[in-house]
């Protein structure tokens, strides 16, 4: 053999290996199962709906604790570092800047889905849910402005509490191909919810001034009603946001076909 053959030889020799080992190395990097605890479902099963309903409620469990193979961190309690609701005019009933802080969402690991309709290839699913225990929602408040007719400003510790939540969400996504293996990307979720009380209790109001304090946090819950109407379209946004960020992070590890086969 010459030494111009044996050398391309070589090179064919190191070509197929350098293929091998890339297409093995893409293979590894797009391909995540998913992880134990999680269920997948037959697209084309007549009763894939209630085979995706049973497979969230069984992941549930794992999802409070986190899932590190995914990225995923615990979600109960679900924290929001930071949430803003302006809301009213300075003639409606409610006129207020109100911000939080560190906000701890508790008992997420309550939740009980009670129905599911999905169109897989579509990309789109709406769940309902309800929760066996109350929603507590505690952090770091600010708050100035007025409530109905009276004028309010306050800032430190705070806990709402939303009691018998029962919540639907709406998600659309669309499919994205990656390294040869398809995904679902986010573009929107959709959250709403009704509750059969809110509970509040803002701390430190009127600088410390126990008896004003106490006074306004009896008439907030006295007009619970009025004072969610103005205020739920903001923590159903603060809520969905969140909710989606762990959604997308795990449609993002898991190709769609693994989630459903």
């Amino acid at each position: 053999m010459t030494t111009m053959m044996r050398r391309d030889a070589v090179l064919v020799v190191l070509c197929c290996l350098v293929y091998a080992i890339s297409k093995t190395t893409r293979s590894a990097a797009s391909v995540v199962k998913l992880p134990k605890g999680f269920v997948a479902c037959k697209k084309d099963d007549p009763g894939v709906n209630a085979c995706i309903q049973q497979a969230l409620q069984t992941a549930v469990p794992h999802l409070v604790k986190g899932v590190p193979s995914l990225g995923l961190i615990p979600i109960d309690p679900l924290i929001i570092s930071h949430m803003d609701i302006n809301q009213g005019t300075s003639n409606g009933p409610l006129d207020i800047k109100l911000s939080f802080k560190d906000l701890y969402i508790h008992n997420i690991g309550s939740i009980k889905l009670t129905s599911m309709k999905s169109s897989i290839n579509n990309y789109t699913f709406n769940l309902k849910a309800d929760f066996d225990e109350p929603l507590v929602l505690e952090g770091m408040y600010n708050i100035q402005g007025k409530i109905i007719i009276l004028p309010i400003t306050g800032e430190g510790r705070s806990n709402l509490t939303l009691a018998g939540l029962k919540v639907s969400i709406n998600t659309n996504g669309k499919p994205v191909t990656r390294r040869g293996d398809e995904y679902m990307e986010l573009e929107s979720m959709e959250l709403k919810f009704s509750t059969s009380r809110l509970y509040i209790q803002l701390d430190n109001l009127f600088n410390g001034d126990r008896v004003l304090g106490s006074n306004m946090n009896m008439f907030m819950n006295q007009n619970w009603r009025e004072i969610l109407k103005d205020l739920q379209p903001a923590f159903e946004s603060a809520l969905g946001m969140a909710f989606q960020s762990v959604t997308s992070q795990f449609f993002h590890k898991v190709p769609y076909s693994k989630i459903f086969n």
